[in-house]
């Protein structure tokens, strides 16, 4: 496992003379963002080259957020979830299984999760089965979920 400096709250490295260093995953990011994410705008995640920058600033962003803010299209939906992507400049799409969670919140609701998934992913099914270390989706049928 590679260790990376990493702080999404902050600085990463701060040193005894006040320097500081600000990083994502272990890759410098502009200052700004971090001290002020709400400034951090889709136009800036998609303006970014490099690719491990970008990485960083959509996992700033919430790439769950991203998805919707930056208008990804919805693959597939099933009884499983709902597969989204995105085409991303320079790098693989991003694509993401919205998922509800089985245990029931407090107030009554079920609360949605986004979870990211291999870009040749083709049904919600698949990606849910995917998630679990199961390459045949047909593999994929639990019974109960807890």
């Amino acid at each position: 496992m590679r260790r990376r400096v990493s702080n999404l709250n902050g600085p990463a490295i701060v040193f005894a003379d006040g320097y500081k260093v600000f990083a994502v995953n272990g890759i410098e990011t502009p200052r700004r963002f971090l001290e002020h994410p709400e400034t951090l705008t889709v136009r800036d995640i998609d303006l970014e080259v490099n690719v491990e920058k970008r990485r960083g600033l959509i996992e700033l962003y919430g790439a769950s957020r991203y998805l919707h803010d930056a208008g990804a299209k919805l693959l597939q939906s099933d009884e499983y979830g709902e597969l989204y992507q995105i085409e991303i400049h320079n790098d693989e799409p991003l694509t993401m299984v919205k998922v509800k969670n089985s245990t029931i919140e407090p107030d009554g609701t079920y609360k949605d999760y986004f979870l990211r998934v291999p870009p040749n992913t083709q049904t919600a099914r698949e990606a849910v089965a995917w998630t679990f270390n199961i390459d045949n989706p047909d593999e994929y049928s639990p019974l109960q979920e807890t």
